[in-house]
């Protein structure tokens, strides 16, 4: 079932009721609504909830209309979507929406059902990459605006993570081993890695909560992104740990701000 709307604030919406296996795999967006996409329409949409997260799903067209495919069943799967239940999508431009959900009950959600993370390789975390070495020496240092440490250490938060929204691109990774020891390598989730990166080996400046920034060289290799020369740098100065969560907020085109939880 599906229908297009405006609700109070004038910004278009459209509906949809889940239900059988094809919405499962695809979503398809409503044929009279596609006029709202005028001007903006691309590759990839990216869905958000008031609760927090972000989802970087495909747009693709054929004969039969235009639908979300690629990264729609993450969506589904991570918010524990089921049949009978109710989405609202509300248009913000720039190819994002704010999806909200309602229950079998015709109550809307109120807090997140599932753990919501954002991009590829569950939440951000994936596998590190035995044929690419890491980079070595210490970043340089750039004061983005005054620094409140001596040391660099980044303030930890005492709220978590699934609280985090924002307008800005991110995505979260939990610290393994292998990002705080040893190789120090952090994986940049897929999704994230092919809507924001170009496919070749970057830099980024990855900037803590008191301001200061870090150079980070981020390598391309099997169609992701993993950063290595300078984050040992950043991981240190600012006391990351196993088990600390970390949001890349993408402020700026190669800038991200960390959240650390």
């Amino acid at each position: 079932m599906e229908n297009r709307m405006r609700i109070e604030d004038g910004r278009p919406h459209f509906y949809k009721l889940i239900h059988g296996e094809d919405i499962k795999k695809h979503l398809r967006i409503p044929p009279t609504f596609i006029k709202n996409l005028a001007g903006d329409i691309s590759g990839t949409v990216t869905l958000t909830r008031s609760t927090g997260g972000q989802w970087h799903v495909r747009v693709w067209k054929n004969p039969k209309g235009t639908y979300l495919e690629d990264g729609w069943s993450r969506f589904m799967r991570e918010n524990k979507l089921g049949d009978d239940e109710f989405l609202v999508f509300r248009y913000d431009g720039n190819m994002q929406f704010h999806v909200k959900i309602f229950g079998k009950n015709g109550v809307k959600r109120s807090a997140a059902m599932a753990k919501e993370r954002v991009g590829g390789g569950g939440g951000g975390v994936g596998g590190v990459v035995s044929s690419v070495k890491r980079s070595r020496g210490r970043p340089r240092k750039y004061p983005i605006c005054p620094a409140t440490g001596g040391n660099g250490e980044n303030s930890k938060t005492d709220q978590k993570p699934e609280s985090f929204t924002s307008n800005f691109p991110y995505f979260a990774s939990s610290m393994t081993r292998s990002c705080v020891e040893r190789s120090f390598l952090l994986t940049i989730p897929q999704t994230f890695s092919d809507s924001y990166f170009p496919r070749t080996r970057t830099k980024v400046l990855l900037r803590n909560s008191a301001g200061q920034a870090w150079e980070v060289v981020c390598i391309y290799h099997i169609r992701r992104h993993y950063m290595s020369g300078g984050w040992s740098g950043f991981a240190r100065d600012n006391s990351l740990k196993m088990g600390d969560t970390c949001i890349f907020e993408l402020v700026q085109r190669n800038v991200l701000q960390v959240h650390v939880f």
